[in-house]
C-alpha cells in the first residue's frame, strides 16, 4: 500500500512538472531593436513574475496553459499564450505616445504623470544617446525637443556650453537667464559645475519644470525654470551587463562667406582713396568753401598721403582666403562610453567610464573629457535603504587658439608661411599685420577642470505610507588655467614672454531632509512632502602673471620668468566668496479617482547675500486639474484616453543676479607708492536690494487620443518678474562706478504646444512624429530709467540695452535709410529733426528674443533599420554683425595695413545712380556728418534676420539580428551613422545664425561645426 501511494505521488509530480514550461526570451524596442531593461514579465491572474535584466532578457517557469503579460513604462503591453511562445523568442514592444502611470521627477520627489497639474516636459535617455547628441554636454539635447526651451550654441569652440532659456528671459542680467540645474538632488549654480561635467550617457532623464507652480519648490532659485537631471542606476534582480557605445568621425565648418581676393582687395583699397581724393578736390574747387589756409594745407597733405598709399601698394600675384585657410577640413571627434550594471535581491549597481574628445574645426586646439561614475543601492532591512554615488570628471581644453580676427584682417597676398626673423621671433610680411598661422604659433595653454560630485542618501520607511529621506549632495569643482606666450610669439614679444595662471577652488553642498506621505483611501489619493534644506557654496580664486623670459626654445613654465605682472591682476584673481542659504518647504496634493486634482506648495527661503531685512521670503504655488476622460459621460468613449484641464499659479525667485557683496560696502586692499593701502570697490553696496520675484499663471490641456497614439499638450502662460536686478552708473565723485539696484519689471507671455503621433501597434513598418513649438513675447514693463544695460559692452560696436516697452537684448544704433544713390554714402534718420545726426538720434532695436521656436522629430523603423531626423527652427530673432561693421572701414589700422573685407563689399556703390545697400569705399571724413566712420557707424544696416531651419541631427542605425549575435555571444549590437548640423536654411549671410551672444551680437563667435560619425553600440 505504501509503495502504491508513493508511486501515485511520483506520477502526480511528473504530471505537474509536465504542465510547467520554462520561458526564455528577450524584450526589445520595436523601432531600435534595443533591449528593454526592467520590463515586467508576469503570469496573468497570479503574483508570479520577473523583470528583464539590462539586456532585456528574462527566464520564467510558468504553467503551459497560462497567459503572459509583458509591460514596461512607455510601451504598449504584450499579452500572449505561454504555449505559443518559443524559447529565445524576441518580444518587440511598441512605444506608447504617452504613459499616464509613469513617474515624473519633481522637486523633492516624484508624481504619477496622470495626476501632474504642472507644466513639466521630459527628455529620456534615448534622446541623449551619443549618436543623437554629438556634442560634449547634455544641454544641447534639449534643442528642438522641448516646447518653450530655447537652446543656442553661441560659440563653436570645443567644450563650450550652450545658452538655455525657458519661456524667455526673466532677467536683465545677461548671465542670469539660464535655468537652475538639479543633478540627483544637487543644486547646481553657475560657479559650481556646468553641463559639461555630466556625461550625457549617464543620464536617465531630464525633467524641465516650466511653470512657477513646479519651480516654486526651489524658491529663490527657480524663476528662470528648473532642469532636474536624474542619472542612471542598476536594476535589482538582474544579471551583470556590460555595454559599450563608441563612435569616430570629424568636424568641419560649413560656410560660404569669403574674403576678398588680391585683385578685389586692390580695387577696394584704391577706390577708397580715389573717392576721398575726389571729395577733397571738389571741396577745394568750391570758391565758397570757407576753408582757412591751414585747412587747405591739411587737405592737400591728405591728398599726397592718399596718393602715396595708392602708388605704394605693391601686392604679390597670389590670393589666399585666410578664413578658409584656418579651417580644419576634418577635425577629429571621438567618443567611447562603457558601463556595467546589475543587481541582486536587495541591491543594485551602475558604473561607467567615458572619454569624449573634439578638435577645433577652426583655428587649433582640442577639448577632452574623462568621466567615471559609480552608483550603489543597498536595502539594509525592511525600513532602511541606502544609496550612494560619486561622479568624477576631468575636462581639458588644450592649445585653444582662435585666429579668426587675424584671418579677417590679413591681406590676401600674405605668403603661405609666416615670416621668421633671424632671432627666431615672428616677423611681418607688411606693416605689423599678424600672419593668421603665425598667430597660433608660440602659444600653449591648458584649461583643466576637475569636478567631484558625491551623494549619500538614506531612505527610511517609518510606516507603510510615511517615508523619510536624508540626502547629502556635494561637489568639489577645481579649475586651473595656464597660458604661456613665448618671447618668439606675437602676443609674448612685448613682455618678452608671458605666463598667466588662474584658477578656482570651489566647494558646494546641500543637505536635504524631508518626509513623504502617500495614501490611497478608497477613491481619494493623498500625497505630501515637507522638509528642510541647507545650501552652502564657497568660491576661492587664485592667479598671477609672470613676465620676462629668455629667448630659448622649450620653455613653457613660470620658473624661467624674471618679474611679476600687474599687482592689480593678482588682487583681482585672488578673491574668496561664501554663500549660505536655507529653506523650509512643503507640498501637498490630493486627487479623487485620478479625476480631480489639487496641489499646493510653500517655501520660505533665506540667503546670506542679502541683509537681514530682506533675507527671507515666501514662495507659494497652487495648481489644479480635471481629467474629463474619466467622467461618466466619456467612460465608454473609445477615442479619448485622457483629456486633462489644468491651471496653476506660483511665485518663484532668482538670487543669481545679486552679487556676493552687493548689499554691503567693502574696501579693497591695494598698494600705493609701494605701501599697503585700501580703496573703495568698484561697486557701492545697496542694503535695500533683494532677489527678483516672478509671478506666473499657467493654463494647459493634456490630451491622449486613439489608444494613446496621438498626444497633445497645450499651455498658455503669463509670468511677470519684479525687482529686476541691475547696476546703475553713478558719478565718479563716489569713488565707484556703479550701485546695484532693483530697477523694474519684465513680462513673458506665450504658448507652448507639443504634438506626437505614432503608428498602430503590430505593424512591420513603424513610425512616430513629434513636434513642438513656442510663441513668446518678452517685454520690459518698467525701469527706474527708460534704458539699462544688457549683455557685454563692445568697444566701437552697438550698445546692448533693455528698454521699456521692448524685449531684452536690444541694441542702441542709428536707423539706416540706405545708401544715397547720388553720393554712395549712408543716410541715417534724423529722429529729433534737429538737422544733425548724433547720439540723440540713436534708437533701440530688439534683436535677441525670437518670436517662435520649435522642433520636429521624425522616427521610422523597419526590420532592424531605424532612421531619426531632428529639425529645429528659430523665427523672428535678429543678430547684429559686429564682424561686418568693423570690416567696413577702409582706413589703415594700427598695424599700418587696411584689413581685408568680406566679399559683400564687391556690391558697393561705385558711381552716381547705383542702387545698392553697401556704401562706397572711402577713407577720411565723408558723408553728411563729415566723420571718418560715417558709412560704418553702429546702425540697422548691420542688423540681419537670423531666423533659421536646421536639420540638427540625422541618425541611421541597424540592429544586428540575434541569429548572428548568438554565435559571437553578444546580447545586442547596433551599427549607426550620424550627422549633426547637417544643413541650415537661413537668410543670414554670416557664418551661423545660432552662434551669437545672448545679447544677439556676433563678435568673435566661432560657428558651430558640422559633425559626421560612424559608431557601434554593443551589449554583452
Amino acid at each position: 500500500m505504501r509503495k502504491l501511494v508513493l508511486l501515485s505521488l511520483l506520477c502526480a509530480g511528473s504530471m505537474a512538472a509536465a504542465a510547467q514550461q520554462v520561458l526564455k526570451g528577450t524584450v526589445r524596442d520595436s523601432i531600435t531593436r534595443q533591449p528593454v531593461p526592467g520590463a515586467t514579465v508576469k503570469v496573468i491572474g497570479t503574483a508570479k513574475g520577473v523583470t528583464t535584466n539590462a539586456n532585456g532578457e528574462f527566464e520564467l517557469n510558468v504553467p503551459a496553459n497560462s497567459q503572459i503579460q509583458i509591460s514596461s513604462i512607455g510601451f504598449e503591453n504584450i499579452i500572449m499564450q505561454a504555449s505559443l511562445i518559443k524559447t529565445g523568442q524576441p518580444f518587440l514592444m511598441r512605444i506608447k505616445a504617452v504613459e499616464l502611470n509613469s513617474a515624473v521627477v519633481v522637486g523633492y520627489g516624484t508624481q504619477q504623470r496622470g495626476t501632474v497639474t504642472n507644466s513639466i516636459s521630459t527628455v529620456n535617455s534615448s534622446a541623449l544617446a551619443p549618436e543623437k547628441n554629438i556634442v560634449s554636454d547634455a544641454g544641447k539635447a534639449l534643442q528642438g525637443r522641448v516646447a518653450g526651451v530655447f537652446v543656442a550654441s553661441t560659440n563653436g569652440t570645443p567644450g563650450t556650453t550652450p545658452n538655455i532659456q525657458i519661456r524667455g528671459a526673466q532677467s536683465v542680467s545677461g548671465t542670469a537667464t539660464n535655468p537652475l540645474l538639479v543633478v540627483d538632488g544637487l543644486v547646481v549654480e553657475g560657479n559650481s559645475i556646468n553641463l559639461n561635467t555630466i556625461n550625457p550617457q549617464d543620464i536617465e532623464s531630464m525633467e524641465v519644470l516650466k511653470d512657477a507652480a513646479s519651480a516654486a519648490i526651489y524658491g529663490a532659485r527657480g524663476s528662470s525654470g528648473v532642469i532636474i537631471i536624474t542619472t542612471k542606476k542598476g536594476k535589482m534582480n538582474s544579471r551583470p551587463t556590460f555595454s559599450v557605445n563608441a563612435y569616430t568621425g570629424g568636424n568641419n565648418v560649413p560656410t560660404n562667406r569669403r574674403m576678398l581676393t588680391t585683385d578685389e582687395y586692390k580695387s577696394a583699397f584704391n577706390d577708397a582713396r580715389t573717392n576721398r581724393i575726389g571729395d577733397i578736390n571738389t571741396q577745394l574747387a568750391n570758391p565758397n568753401n570757407g576753408l582757412t589756409p591751414a585747412q587747405i594745407s591739411q587737405l592737400n597733405n591728405e591728398k599726397k598721403t592718399l596718393q602715396s598709399q595708392i602708388d605704394g601698394l605693391q601686392m604679390a600675384n597670389r590670393s589666399t582666403d585666410w578664413l578658409a585657410a584656418i579651417k580644419q577640413k576634418n577635425a577629429p571627434v571621438n567618443n567611447v562610453q562603457a558601463n556595467m550594471s546589475g543587481g541582486g535581491d536587495k541591491n543594485n549597481y551602475y558604473m561607467s567610464l567615458g572619454r569624449y574628445s573634439e578638435a577645433a574645426a577652426m583655428g587649433m586646439g582640442n577639448y577632452e573629457r574623462y568621466t567615471g561614475r559609480l552608483d550603489v543601492t543597498q536595502i539594509v532591512n525592511s525600513w532602511l535603504k541606502l544609496n550612494g554615488g560619486i561622479n568624477i570628471t576631468q575636462s581639458v581644453q588644450k592649445n585653444i587658439s582662435n585666429p579668426i580676427v587675424a584671418a579677417f584682417n590679413a591681406r590676401p597676398d600674405t605668403p603661405e608661411d609666416p615670416v621668421i626673423n633671424a632671432d627666431g621671433t615672428l616677423g611681418y610680411y607688411v606693416g605689423q599685420q599678424q600672419h593668421p598661422l603665425g598667430a597660433m604659433m608660440g602659444i600653449t595653454n591648458k584649461y583643466k577642470t576637475n569636478s567631484y560630485i558625491g551623494r549619500l542618501t538614506a531612505d527610511l520607511t517609518l510606516t507603510k505610507d510615511l517615508q523619510f529621506r536624508s540626502s547629502f549632495n556635494a561637489t568639489k569643482y577645481n579649475t586651473l588655467n595656464r597660458d604661456f606666450y613665448t618671447p618668439f610669439s606675437y602676443l609674448g614679444a612685448f613682455n618678452k614672454g608671458q605666463f598667466k595662471l588662474s584658477g578656482a577652488d570651489n566647494f558646494t553642498y546641500n543637505f536635504d531632509n524631508y518626509f513623504t506621505y502617500t495614501k490611497r483611501i478608497s477613491k481619494l489619493g493623498i500625497n505630501a512632502t515637507a522638509g528642510y534644506t541647507f545650501y552652502s557654496t564657497e568660491l576661492n580664486g587664485l592667479g598671477y602673471d609672470i613676465l620676462g623670459f629668455p629667448k630659448i626654445d622649450g620653455i613653457t613654465g613660470a620658473s624661467a620668468g624674471s618679474t611679476y605682472g600687474s599687482t592689480a591682476n593678482i588682487s583681482n584673481n585672488n578673491l574668496s566668496y561664501k554663500e549660505l542659504s536655507d529653506a523650509i518647504f512643503a507640498r501637498a496634493g490630493i486627487d479623487w479617482q485620478g479625476k480631480y486634482m489639487l496641489n499646493a506648495s510653500l517655501r520660505r527661503d533665506g540667503d546670506s547675500k542679502l541683509l537681514a531685512a530682506h533675507r527671507y521670503s515666501w514662495f507659494p504655488s497652487i495648481s489644479g486639474g480635471w481629467d474629463l476622460a474619466k467622467e461618466n459621460f466619456l467612460a465608454d468613449n473609445r477615442f479619448i484616453n485622457q483629456l486633462k484641464l489644468r491651471s496653476s499659479y506660483g511665485i518663484s525667485g532668482n538670487i543669481r543676479p545679486v552679487g556676493y557683496w552687493d548689499a554691503q560696502n567693502l574696501l579693497l586692499a591695494t598698494s600705493y607708492n609701494g605701501n599697503s593701502a585700501l580703496q573703495m570697490g568698484s561697486t557701492i553696496g545697496n542694503p535695500e536690494i533683494h532677489w527678483e520675484r516672478t509671478r506666473q499663471v499657467d493654463a494647459g490641456i493634456d490630451a491622449a487620443l486613439f489608444a494613446n497614439r496621438l498626444t497633445i499638450v497645450l499651455d498658455y502662460y503669463n509670468k511677470t518678474t519684479d525687482g529686476l536686478m541691475s547696476k546703475n552708473d553713478i558719478s565718479w565723485i563716489y569713488g565707484a562706478a556703479s550701485i546695484p539696484d532693483n530697477i523694474g519689471n519684465i513680462r513673458n507671455k506665450g504658448m507652448d504646444l507639443e504634438l506626437a503621433l505614432s503608428s498602430k501597434a503590430g505593424k512591420a513598418f513603424s513610425w512616430k512624429v513629434a513636434t513642438n513649438m513656442n510663441i513668446n513675447r518678452n517685454e520690459i514693463l518698467s525701469l527706474k530709467d527708460s534704458l539699462t544695460n544688457y549683455g557685454t559692452f563692445i568697444f566701437g560696436g552697438p550698445q546692448s540695452k533693455a528698454k521699456v516697452g521692448q524685449s531684452v537684448g536690444s541694441v542702441l544704433v542709428y536707423e539706416s535709410l540706405g545708401v544715397d544713390p547720388q553720393t554712395g554714402d549712408m543716410i541715417y534718420k534724423d529722429q529729433n529733426k534737429d538737422g544733425s545726426i548724433d547720439s540723440k538720434d540713436m534708437i533701440t532695436v530688439p534683436i535677441a528674443m525670437p518670436k517662435f521656436i520649435g522642433g520636429t522629430t521624425l522616427t521610422f523603423g523597419y526590420k532592424g533599420f531605424s532612421v531619426e531626423a531632428l529639425f529645429s527652427y528659430v523665427v523672428g530673432n535678429k543678430v547684429y554683425d559686429y564682424y561686418e561693421q568693423t570690416l567696413r572701414s577702409y582706413d589703415v589700422d594700427y598695424t599700418g595695413i587696411m584689413p581685408n573685407k568680406f566679399d559683400i563689399v564687391n556690391k558697393r556703390w561705385r558711381k552716381p545712380g547705383d542702387i545698392t545697400d553697401v556704401p562706397r569705399a572711402i577713407t577720411g571724413a565723408h558723408g553728411a556728418g563729415k566723420t571718418n566712420d560715417w558709412n560704418y557707424r553702429p546702425s540697422t544696416q548691420f542688423v540681419y534676420d537670423a531666423s533659421y531651419l536646421r536639420l540638427r541631427n540625422l541618425t541611421v542605425s541597424y540592429a544586428v539580428p540575434q541569429t548572428i549575435l548568438k554565435k559571437a555571444k553578444i546580447n545586442s549590437a547596433r551599427i549607426y551613422c550620424s550627422a549633426q548640423n547637417v544643413f541650415t536654411i537661413t537668410k543670414y549671410i554670416g557664418f551661423d545664425p545660432e552662434a551669437a551672444s545672448n545679447s544677439g551680437i556676433v563678435s568673435t563667435n566661432l560657428p558651430n561645426p558640422r559633425a559626421t560619425v560612424i559608431g557601434v553600440d554593443l551589449s554583452f
